[in-house]
């Protein structure tokens, strides 16, 4: 049998109480100095997306009297320009749907152009010029707008 000191228990009790109470408020101030997600940053996560799909003009008027062919499409969401050359046309002239697995999302706007050539805005060493644009447009999808899964924009 181990000796034991009479208050022994009642000390025991106390420093037990006491951990206790420090793991609490440790628990305590580790919660509040987590990072919570913000109400825009949770809307974004929440924000439905779609494939865009664009009704392109297979020619357009060009520089002078040039006539220009639509070789590519660009996407500018405002933070990054992406340049769409391996989508799916369909149709004939002198319009084509342009399918891509680009991903728009409902409340962004996006710049959407058509470009000749397959590398949208570039200048080109063998033309001695920069590429033309066949026109564009700015949208910003609604929820409804991609609802189904496609988002179409049409380029004058």
């Amino acid at each position: 049998m181990r000796p034991t000191h009479p208050h022994s228990r009642t000390l025991r009790t106390a420093r037990s109480a006491g951990l206790t109470a420090l793991l609490a408020v440790a628990c305590a101030a580790a919660l509040a100095a987590a990072p919570t997600a913000s109400a825009a940053s949770m809307a974004e996560a929440a924000a439905p997306t779609a494939t865009l799909t664009a009704d392109v003009p297979v020619f357009a008027r060009g520089a002078g009297m040039s006539v220009v062919a639509f070789g590519s499409l660009q996407i500018d969401d405002g933070t990054t320009v992406t340049c769409i050359n391996n989508g799916s046309p369909s149709g004939a002239s002198p319009r084509i749907i342009y399918a891509t697995t680009y991903q728009v999302a409902a409340g962004t706007a996006y710049r959407v152009s058509a470009w000749e050539s397959g590398n949208c805005d570039a200048y080109i060493p063998q033309w001695g010029a920069r590429t033309q644009s066949l026109g564009g447009v700015t949208v910003t999808p609604s929820n409804a707008d991609v609802a189904d899964g496609v988002y179409r924009v049409t380029i004058p």
